[in-house]
């Protein structure tokens, strides 16, 4: 009993097997399975063609499941019961997509309809390969796309710090600030420095000096010999040489006096300049401090925005499908070594695709025989029902017509007949109702005129169908 349940299950699993793969390759289980009086299949090449072709289109549609649920379960927002859903919708829909392929292809099709045929269908089947290499090459360069998301995710910072500060105008206020500070210490050494024609006149107090020596000197000999002269002179010549002498001090006093005038000078000359160079410094210490507070200002709005992008980035970068999207095509222009290998998944993957395509373009098995054969009995049987049915619908019209020529006859024999007595009936019908609308208080003799008259067209109606 349970080797009977074993087999009748393994019999059912095989049915249904074989079932599911005569419905993907679009051809009845029962033409495959037809057998001879021996026992043997009847279309037994053709059998195992469309087996086969039933397994690569199965084939494909779960690898296109398997690549769409991949791409699915990287996105951030879709959820892994979404993704295995989608991906199972989707290995519907390309299994759909494949058998409609598979069976709009005719064998016996010119060559001319085989390659157009063959062209758009290799470009379904390029598109179903893409789907299905991107998920292994994702997997296969993990690593790299994570470094390669990474740098990405880096280059787009920097150039949203620099977007961003050059959106608050930071550049140029960072600028200004930067030669506002080189003035700013311009105006210090220069005020540490001396005004430029403080030299020359140092160089004047100088000479002024040397001749105030000089004359002080000269005079203070002079004064001293005078002042000798003085003891052994006349009153006369005491007053004289007093004179002298007073004459000499007083000339080493203006040269004095010119020194300290140049001095004055000097030091009023770099009160002034030390002056001028304060207030320079203060003006330029002002307007620094309000391009400090102006660039901090843009400082802070850059840094806001640039946090704001930052987010947005960052969360771009770990976006799952985009972010290793743009990885993935970021290598694929740029590495070469990524890129063949791609290429060669990629036609690995649409040669297998093409597979089945071809079989069913290049081959003409005995099933495709006995298909051509029952579309073309079919297409026959339809066109000759077309036939039949288009006779019949031509005998009734011709029914119709000749009953219509045969009533047009008759109305013709008639003569005006029947119109003559349809216009009488209405007449009467008319007096009738006259003669019931009429008042309670009408004269009877125009009771009896309508009563005449309505008898007379009866008798003429009747004369009229009696020569009819």
């Amino acid at each position: 009993m349970r080797y009977f349940n074993s087999q009748s299950l393994m019999n059912a699993l095989v049915h249904a097997t074989k079932s599911l793969l005569a419905l993907s390759a679009a051809v009845s289980l029962k033409v495959l399975d037809t057998r001879d009086s021996d026992g043997n299949y009847l279309y037994a090449r053709g059998r195992y063609k469309y087996f086969g072709i039933g397994s690569l289109v199965i084939f494909f549609a779960l690898f296109a499941g398997y690549g769409m649920a991949h791409m699915l379960a990287t996105m951030a927002n879709v959820s892994s019961t979404g993704a295995i859903v989608a991906g199972c919708l989707w290995a519907v829909f390309q299994w759909c997509l494949e058998r409609q392929m598979i069976m709009s292809i005719n064998s016996d099709a010119s060559w001319a309809a085989k390659s157009m045929g063959l062209f758009w269908r290799s470009l379904l089947a390029l598109l179903s390969a893409i789907t299905m290499v991107y998920p292994f090459y994702v997997d296969s360069n993990r690593a790299e796309i994570t470094y390669k998301t990474g740098e990405l995710e880096r280059s787009r910072l920097i150039h949203n710090l620099q977007s961003a500060q050059q959106a608050t105008g930071l550049p140029a206020l960072q600028q200004d600030v930067a030669a506002l500070d080189d003035k700013l210490q311009k105006a210090e050494d220069k005020l540490l420095s001396e005004p430029p024609q403080m030299a020359d006149m140092r160089q004047q107090l100088q000479s002024l000096r040397e001749q105030a020596k000089t004359e002080e000197r000269r005079s203070n000999g002079q004064i001293a010999n005078w002042r000798k002269a003085m003891t052994v002179a006349l009153p006369a010549e005491a007053v004289l040489l007093e004179q002298k002498i007073s004459a000499a001090q007083n000339r080493i006093n203006a040269a004095r006096a010119r020194c300290q005038r140049q001095e004055q000078e000097i030091n009023a000359t770099l009160i002034t300049w030390r002056k001028e160079k304060i207030a320079e410094k203060a003006q330029l210490a002002e307007e620094r401090q309000q391009a400090n507070t102006i660039a901090s200002k843009a400082r802070t709005d850059a840094q806001a925005l640039e946090k704001i992008q930052s987010a947005h980035i960052q969360a771009a970068s770990h976006a799952g499908f985009a972010a290793d999207f743009a990885a993935t095509w970021d290598m694929l222009q740029n590495d070469v070594h990524r890129r063949l290998q791609f290429i060669w998944w990629l036609l690995w993957f649409l040669t297998i695709e093409l597979v089945a395509i071809i079989v069913k373009f290049t081959s003409h098995t005995d099933v495709d025989a006995r298909l051509n054969a029952d579309e073309y009995l079919l297409k026959l049987g339809i066109a000759s029902n077309s036939r039949v049915r288009q006779a019949h619908i031509e005998i009734e019209q011709l029914r119709e017509l000749t009953a219509l020529k045969g009533e047009q006859a008759a109305l013709q024999a008639d003569a005006g007949i029947s119109a003559a007595a349809l216009a009488t009936i209405r007449r009467m019908q008319q007096l009738e109702q006259q003669a019931a609308l009429s008042p309670g208080n009408a004269s009877s003799g125009l009771r009896s005129l309508l009563q005449d008259t309505l008898n007379t067209m009866n008798a003429n109606f009747l004369r009229l169908l009696e020569n009819k």
